[in-house]
């Protein structure tokens, strides 16, 4: 039988799905894919894992959760406290009794980016937000064998927005500024080659860009591996017609190492 506070959050548009008895994966394979609000999916897996937990995936959700770690693993109960010390308070809010011991404070998301690394914003603090997760109510922890429970449902207070000091606290870093476009002098074939790579990676359609930089790369690559281009220039171009193009730094430069380090084997003759 699907536990009346499952419905209740699914009826807040909560999407939910099952976790396994006895230890934290899904109930099945790809559960977290298939996340839910419609109550009748959530009772056919209710009957099919009778003595599941419940996960909510907090993006879908459009809830932002604030995991709290309670001594002695980490006392991210005193770490708060020190935040809201010095920060300001934070807003009455649902939230959470963990089985763990700690708190799951529940804040209202529209999707700003936040980081979600664990230890942010202080150690023991453990954000949760997009693709991550939270444990509901009436969850068995999996160590202990406590119940999770609530001690402010979110029917009955609506989750407020994070306080501002915390969701800077949690804002992305800044990236650093894109490199310079070199204009060093190089041979002309291989300077041609690398502003038309430029060009297909600059104009190339989302889905695709990638790809057509991982191509370009590689051919480059095989100029610099026969002299005719230095990495750096290279990269530093390639790298910041691929960020115009709307890729992130971090896939970029993988994917630009990755392709120069394969086309070392073949120099271009």
């Amino acid at each position: 039988m699907l536990p009346d506070v499952i419905e209740r959050v699914a009826l807040l548009g909560w999407t939910v799905y099952p976790r396994a008895a006895k230890h934290r994966a899904a109930a099945f394979e790809g559960a977290s894919a298939v996340a839910t609000s419609d109550l009748d999916t959530l009772a056919q897996w209710a009957r099919e894992y009778p003595d599941c937990g419940w996960y909510a995936v907090t993006g879908p959700s459009r809830i932002f959760a604030l995991d709290v770690d309670a001594p002695p693993k980490k006392d991210g109960i005193a770490a708060l406290q020190a935040l809201t010390a010095k920060h300001g308070p934070i807003p009455e809010r649902p939230m959470i009794r963990t089985g763990g011991g700690g708190y799951a404070l529940i804040f209202a998301h529209a999707g700003e980016p936040l980081r979600g690394c664990s230890g942010l914003p202080a150690p023991g603090l453990d954000p949760r937000r997009g693709a991550q997760t939270i444990t509901l109510p009436p969850t068995l922890h999996h160590a202990t064998g406590r119940t999770y429970r609530w001690i402010t449902p979110p029917w009955e207070l609506t989750p407020p927005p994070a306080p501002k000091w915390l969701t800077a606290l949690l804002a992305p870093l800044p990236e650093p500024p894109l490199p310079p476009v070199p204009y060093t002098v190089t041979p002309e074939r291989a300077h041609r080659a690398l502003y038309r790579a430029v060009d297909r990676i600059r104009t190339t359609g989302e889905g695709g860009r990638n790809d057509t930089l991982n191509r370009s790369a590689f051919h480059i690559g095989t100029l610099i591996a026969a002299g005719h281009l230095t990495r750096t220039e290279a990269e530093n171009t390639l790298l910041h017609a691929a960020m115009q193009a709307g890729l992130a730094r971090f896939e970029a430069t993988a994917t630009l190492r990755s392709a120069f380090r394969a086309a070392q084997r073949f120099p271009a003759t």
